[in-house]
């Protein structure tokens, strides 16, 4: 009985100070609402990422020439062939060659990444066009002007006029575009791909080293093993010591996996960094505020005392009213969040997405649960001190402080 008539009381000391209690809550549904969306954003991102990540395939290898005391590795195209045809390891291979350029369509001027690449490069790299299409043997045979852009570099000359057809500007070669590709990486995106028989004949102080090389790895290969296999392979040849990480880069797949993990697990422990920042910014708010509800019932709580109210009874009532606005703005909180995460991912994200790299938002309910304990505990503990103090009342002072 006594457990109901102290429920009853704290509803309608809440009722009665219904402008207090919404700005006590506040902060605490707020934080909720912001831990909620930044939750569901970063798995959101995270799935997207690896799954883009994924789409690139796991059984890629980068190989990418360094320095040695006598300058950049000379890993020619050539030699970067015969490697291929010699360990037999390689479902496809692609020699990249790259040279930094500036190119231009009308008035406007940018420097950009050039590519020189081979027929197949898009299945490498698994490319996708957004208009246009991808070079052709023709292409390469008869060393055609012809270029796919990145969306980026796109964007940037041509806006949202469309740009198949038209002509861009390489030095003095006139070279005519014909895809241009979907928002993929960062390298991709701000890039110029000319066949590489093209690049050779506009570049060709920059083919003595190829730039990087993808490759495929047939099933079944285990990605160290080959790692060894290409590094001792290229030492003999180029006469480098092999285990010298700087005279040769090589990124296996399971190393960019880390990579990423690595990466999501700091992202992620920044955005619980955040979110528990306004957390405890809100609990704050509802000490602080508690310890003002203390100063106004200061009779009434001495009055309490008087008739025979215990530590127990008095700490217990204002606990109570501290847990009670705790776990309601919570709830609050949490459903509004999760309503904003199902409104985003309805009418937000599909228009975002394709540029954003991330997949629907999700939320964990087991993580909400857990939010939400959390912070009835801490709102225990933030009730705690408004609490003690309560107890410090003398009734004869209260009573004569008007």
């Amino acid at each position: 009985m006594f457990e109901y008539q102290s429920l009853v009381e704290v509803y309608n000391s809440l009722r009665e100070h219904k402008v207090r209690t919404f700005f006590t809550g506040f902060g605490v549904m707020w934080a909720m609402i912001i831990l909620v969306l930044l939750q569901g954003g970063g798995r959101g991102f995270y799935k997207g990422t690896m799954q883009k990540f994924h789409n690139y395939g796991n059984d890629i290898i980068y190989i990418q020439p360094g320095y040695t005391a006598a300058g950049r590795l000379p890993l020619t195209e050539a030699l970067a062939d015969h490697m291929v045809h010699h360990l037999n390891v390689f479902e496809e291979a692609m020699p990249i060659f790259e040279h930094y350029h500036s190119i231009s369509y009308a008035q406007e001027k940018q420097d950009s990444p050039i590519l020189g690449v081979r027929v197949g490069y898009e299945k490498v790299n698994n490319l996708a066009l957004a208009v246009g299409r991808f070079f052709t043997k023709r292409d390469l045979a008869q060393k055609l002007p012809v270029c796919i852009l990145g969306s980026k570099i796109k964007n940037q000359l041509f806006g949202t006029h469309a740009a198949i057809g038209k002509f861009i500007s390489i030095g003095s070669s006139m070279v005519c575009i014909i895809g241009v590709l979907e928002v993929v990486d960062y390298e991709n995106d701000k890039a110029v791909i000319i066949p590489n028989t093209f690049f050779k004949v506009l570049f060709p102080t920059s083919i003595d080293t190829i730039h990087r090389m993808n490759c495929i790895l047939k099933p079944k290969q285990n990605a160290k093993d080959i790692e060894k296999k290409i590094r001792t392979y290229l030492a003999k040849r180029l006469h480098f010591k092999w285990e010298d990480r700087y005279a040769l880069y090589i990124f296996p797949p399971d190393r960019r996996v880390k990579f990423f993990q690595t990466l999501f697990v700091v992202i992620q422990g920044f955005i619980w960094l955040i979110s528990l920042c306004f957390l405890l910014s809100g609990l704050f708010n509802v000490g602080n505020m508690m310890l003002v509800v203390v100063q106004e019932r200061t009779q009434e709580i001495a009055i309490r005392k008087v008739l025979g109210a215990g530590s127990k009874d008095i700490i217990g009532l204002i606990l109570l009213e501290s847990i009670i606005i705790n776990l309601m703005a919570g709830i609050i909180g949490i459903s509004i969040g999760i309503g904003l995460i199902q409104w985003i991912n309805r009418y937000l994200l599909p228009i975002i997405a394709k540029h954003a790299g991330c997949t629907d938002f999700e939320y964990s309910y087991t993580i909400a649960l857990v939010s939400l304990a959390i912070l009835v505990c801490s709102g225990c503990l933030a009730g705690l001190i408004p609490a003690k103090r309560a107890l410090y009342i003398k009734p004869i002072d209260a009573l004569n402080n008007e």
